[in-house]
């Protein structure tokens, strides 16, 4: 059976998804195919977006966000409708197993780590290392964005715009960039060089929070902006809830602290490490277009 990929029109994530879809399609035989927003009969259908008709469904990022549990116009789940899901890794693959609103089996969620992240380790790789002394901290805040209603009105999860004018004080001591989500900005290629070139990233609960552990980076959770909204209002057993409520990263309750923690130089804790090892599959660091290539030929052959 041929593989046939099913893309967005979205204009936000058209760049994301090009880039994702291009680092499978070129580890996969020649044959595959391609439509936008519909199915093609006889195919094993691949997607990055769950409203998009396929039979198996990656997310176009890597964080949790409770995206396997959307509903569609009906009110039902439409990820037990689907016949695989890849995840990155065996956290993911354990809530998705073990809950009691999905009907997906073991056998159905496949942990295959995050392709964008190849080229990022490629790249920090080919890179010269710069010694930090005698500069100044290079911080990233990279937000992410959050437009779902919470009850009967609207509370942003994100730190953007929250965070937004604490900046003037980052940038009396460190080197400071920012990096908006697509969505709140008119550039939508996805972000790499800011990301390679930081020490310290500022952020929330999206995809830049595992691609900077897995570079080594420390994140930094603005908790006087987020933390109450987050804990209210994201899901229990949801992962980024779960770096909130358990203090994964770095945790500052203040501006203040949030500086003396870029400047005493804080760093990726054990528990982190921890974390991000069961999040993020380590066999497939680097190799994770490889193997989701390999499991959609494998599967479409199963078909």
């Amino acid at each position: 059976m041929p593989i046939n990929f099913v893309r967005t029109s979205s204009r936000n994530y058209a760049e994301v998804q090009s880039q994702i879809l291009g680092l499978i399609q070129a580890r996969l035989p020649d044959g595959f195919t391609q439509t936008e927003g519909v199915a093609r009969t006889g195919s094993l259908n691949f997607t990055l977006f769950i409203h998009q008709p396929a039979d198996v469904v990656m997310s176009h990022g890597v964080a949790d966000k409770n995206y396997f549990f959307r509903k569609d116009e009906r009110g039902q789940r439409i990820a037990n409708g689907l016949k695989h899901v890849f995840v990155p890794g065996q956290w993911l693959k354990r809530r998705l197993v073990a809950s009691k609103r999905l009907d997906l089996a073991a056998d159905q969620v496949h942990a295959v780590g995050w392709p964008r992240l190849d080229t990022l380790l490629e790249l920090q790789a080919q890179r010269s290392p710069e010694p930090r002394d005698g500069r100044r901290p290079r911080v990233l805040w990279a937000p992410t964005h959050d437009y779902a209603r919470r009850g009967d009105e609207q509370v942003s999860l994100s730190s953007f715009p929250g965070f937004e004018p604490h900046l003037a004080l980052l940038e009396q001591e460190f080197d400071v960039q920012v990096s908006l989500h697509p969505r709140n900005r008119r550039d939508k290629v996805p972000t790499v060089d800011k990301l390679l070139w930081a020490d310290y990233v500022i952020s929330d609960f999206g995809t830049m929070v595992y691609e900077a552990w897995a570079l080594g980076k420390p994140v930094i959770f603005p908790d006087w902006v987020i933390r109450d909204p987050i804990l209210t209002y994201l899901p229990a057993g949801s992962a980024e809830r779960h770096i909130f409520s358990e203090g994964i990263g770095l945790h500052p309750s203040s501006p203040g602290e949030l500086m003396d923690m870029i400047s005493g130089g804080a760093g990726i804790c054990p528990a982190t490490l921890s974390f991000l090892q069961d999040y993020l599959a380590p066999e497939y660091t680097g190799c994770s277009a490889q193997r989701t290539a390999e499991l959609l030929t494998e599967l479409a052959q199963r078909a």
